[in-house]
């Protein structure tokens, strides 16, 4: 716009409102005449900015979407724009609108996010304009007036003035003195947006702009300034009076938080870095833009900025308040942890493209955490399992499977034991990462929850569409009619009985149950999640309670708050009851696997199943998994099938044996595979005897007589020579020429 132009709005606005530029208010439209005098484009924005509002605030959307739609096409420069909106318009509250239009589905929400986007981005664009920034700096002696319109402009630029302010507060010259006083006071007026900057000089500012700053920063009075103020007051050689204002500045700030007065800096960068990490919208200047800014100051350039992605803004800032905080004190284990924490969220929250320049020419997180070493990766395990963060309960996993000796893995000495903890989560991919850690450990201690990983471990050989669900309730009516709601919400084979301890009995045939549906009392319900949770196979286990209408809000306070529980009306519609079935399900599976994923868990589970069986160890007992390798015989992926025969192959038991014999021989799988069956049948039967039935052994001489020369030949001879029959049945097959 021309020098001309600017003047000519100002002058309508002068002449056609009396209230401040900046109130929160509708003011006096301008005068048709008044519009007349405007730019084309400027006028034709600002009729089709009021009636998007006006339209808006009393709900004809189709007319608001349309006045919205040709307002958004109109060519504005961010300066013309702004003018608009926040200048010439009467709607000073414009932002109540767009927030509510924006909760509204379709077109209307769409465009007013459009809206506010195109809004916040001229701001943007304008608040980085240094010149129009140290212009409204040097209007802040101007007449009261003009000040405010100063201060205006300044607020609306937030943190972006903050540097060329803290120039005038360090300026020798005339000028910039005469505009100290005046930039104080704007600072204070701007309040929150100003103060992480003014925190991040301070270290490095002459002690004038170091008194000047503290004075704002109480002034302002947000907690943030807290270890920054505390931080200068504990260095050595401060002058007094430095000392003075900074003691005066933390202890108006301190008044208001109720953190003890002796609290040491370091202790308050660990507090500060907990509250960016719990992701306090107080510390985010702008949650909705793409980025948010980190502030450094350097001696002799002064302050900059880095634009963070937004996502992972509040881990960015965590680890540098951690950092912070163990530059004071290299001893707190706590900041340590802290910070590979968010190191790890911070690399799982970046969004693909996106690039984060606080981390420039850092190693990956992984290096870190195992540099470390597993006393600090500990901890950054149990805090992911409380804030159901799996992406990064696996990030920890993994760093303690690469350091840790088993004594360190399980913590055995230390008062949090995550890994443990680990195996009953809700994610299977955690459960299982957690077991295959702990078992491949091989651990020589007794420890709590040792029982759980064989389960575990057969839990990861499952077939994803195989499910299993237990039926508890008091007569065969309600259990049958309690199975017909489940299985309408999958093929689940089912466990059926009127007490918990009826169906424990039948869970060690199964490889796993995936979901307890409860049909009884209250009362019972409650001693069934108790008792389920003290067995090994159920302790993570989701649990459906069925209820009537009248009862349901009570046994959902009741119950309903217990992890990996849920209410649901029995009466409720059908469709109701299929969601609750399979919401229930799938709570205890966490992130989708993809076909390959699920192979290659099942594929590392079978290894290690195989193992233990053969180290004997007294820890774990591999045969506890025997049900669900007999039913990974049975799966569709070859790699399991093959890994499950090899497996059972060093079980003892009988039934394992005949269930390797079962598919070995019948041949119902392709050669190539039941060739390697068949060699892992005569392992079983070198390391265990012939355990084989009658019908069996009489289908292998079958299969050997009628198959011709070939590995699949040699390999039915080697079964049955390893079972070491006697010796007439194997002088029938080489007298007879077969």
């Amino acid at each position: 716009m021309t020098r001309f132009g600017l003047a000519l709005v100002t002058c309508v606005l002068i002449t056609c409102s009396a209230a401040p530029l900046f109130a929160q208010e509708e003011v006096t439209p301008l005068r048709m005449a008044d519009k007349a005098k405007l730019p084309p484009d400027i006028a034709k924005a600002l009729d089709l900015w009021e009636d998007y509002v006006h339209y808006l605030r009393i709900a004809q959307t189709e007319l608001s979407t349309s006045a919205g739609t040709a307002f958004l096409a109109v060519d504005l420069d961010p300066a013309q724009l702004l003018l608009v909106v926040d200048e010439l318009s009467p709607y000073r509250d414009f932002d109540i609108t767009l927030v509510r239009a924006q909760k509204l589905e379709g077109a209307v929400g769409d465009l007013a996010k459009k809206v506010e986007k195109k809004i916040h981005d001229a701001r943007l664009s304008l608040a980085r304009e240094g010149k129009r920034i140290r212009a409204a700096i040097e209007e802040l002696d101007d007449g009261l007036r003009q000040r405010l319109l100063a201060q205006d402009r300044l607020a609306k630029a937030g943190e972006y003035a903050v540097p060329q302010m803290l120039q005038v507060l360090q300026s020798s010259t005339t000028e910039d003195r005469t505009l100290s006083p005046f930039v104080i006071e704007t600072m204070v007026k701007i309040g929150r947006p100003v103060v992480a900057p003014l925190c991040e000089s301070l270290d490095e500012l002459p002690a004038t702009t170091k008194q000047q700053v503290a004075e704002v920063l109480a002034r302002i009075g947000y907690p943030m300034s807290l270890p920054y103020l505390k931080a200068e007051m504990e260095k050595p050689g401060v002058d007094n009076d430095t000392q003075q204002v900074l003691t005066i500045a933390f202890n108006t700030v301190l008044e208001r938080t109720g953190i003890p007065a002796d609290t040491t800096a370091a202790q308050l960068f660990l507090m500060l870095a907990e509250d960016f990490y719990k992701h306090r919208e107080s510390l985010i200047l702008d949650p909705k833009a793409d980025f948010n800014l980190m502030w450094s100051y350097a001696s002799g350039s002064g302050l900059s900025a880095m634009e963070i992605p937004t996502p992972i803004y509040f881990d960015a800032m965590s680890m540098r308040a951690s950092k912070r905080a163990l530059k004071l004190n290299p001893d707190m284990a706590a900041a340590l942890s802290l910070w590979l924490t968010a190191d790890f969220r911070r690399e799982n929250n970046l969004p693909a493209g996106a690039t984060d320049p606080s981390y420039a020419g850092m190693r990956s997180p992984h290096f870190y955490a195992t540099l470390a070493g597993p006393d600090h990766i500990h901890p950054v395990l149990h805090r992911a399992l409380e804030d159901m963060d799996a992406e990064l309960a696996l990030d920890a996993i993994r760093a303690l499977r690469s350091t840790s000796s088993t004594r360190n893995l399980l913590n055995v000495e230390g008062s949090l034991q995550p890994l443990i903890a680990a195996m009953n989560y809700p994610d299977r991919r955690v459960r299982f990462e957690a077991a295959f850690a702990i078992s491949e450990s091989q651990p020589h201690v007794e420890f709590s929850g040792a029982q759980r990983v064989v389960p575990v471990l057969g839990e990861a050989t499952r077939e994803a569409g195989k499910l299993y669900a237990a039926v508890i309730a008091p007569s065969i009516d309600e259990i049958n009619g309690t199975v017909t709601m489940v299985q309408s919400g999958g093929q689940y084979q089912v466990l059926m009985g009127n007490t918990i301890e009826v169906i424990q009995a039948q869970v060690s045939s199964t490889p796993g149950v995936d979901l307890i549906a409860v049909n009884t009392s209250p009362e019972q319900a409650e001693s069934i999640i108790v008792a389920a949770r003290r067995h090994f196979k159920l302790m993570s286990t989701p649990i459906l309670i069925f209820t009537d209408a009248d009862s349901l809000a009570a046994v959902n306070r009741r119950l309903g708050s217990k992890p990996m529980v849920f209410v649901v009306d029995k009466n409720a519609a059908a469709d109701a009851i299929t969601a609750a079935v399979q919401r229930a399900t799938q709570s205890s599976f966490g992130a989708k696997l993809n076909d390959q994923q699920a192979q290659d868990y099942a594929v590392s589970a079978l290894m290690i199943l195989k193992k233990l069986q053969l180290q004997h160890g007294d820890t774990f007992n591999a045969t506890e998994a025997e049900s669900a390798l007999t039913e990974a015989l049975k799966d569709t992926r070859e790699p399991v099938i093959l890994g499950a025969g090899a497996t059972l192959a060093t079980f003892p038991s009988v039934e394992a044996q005949q269930a390797l014999g079962q598919v070995a021989i019948s041949g119902d799988v392709g050669v190539t595979l039941q060739v390697d069956l068949l060699r892992s049948l005569a392992a079983s039967a070198r390391m265990n005897g012939n355990q084989l039935s009658d019908i069996q052994i009489d289908r292998l001489i079958d299969l050997i007589t009628k198959t011709p020369a070939g590995d699949l030949a040699d390999a039915a001879s080697e079964a049955y020579g390893a079972l070491n029959l006697p010796t007439s049945r194997g002088v029938d097959l080489i007298v007879g020429g077969k």
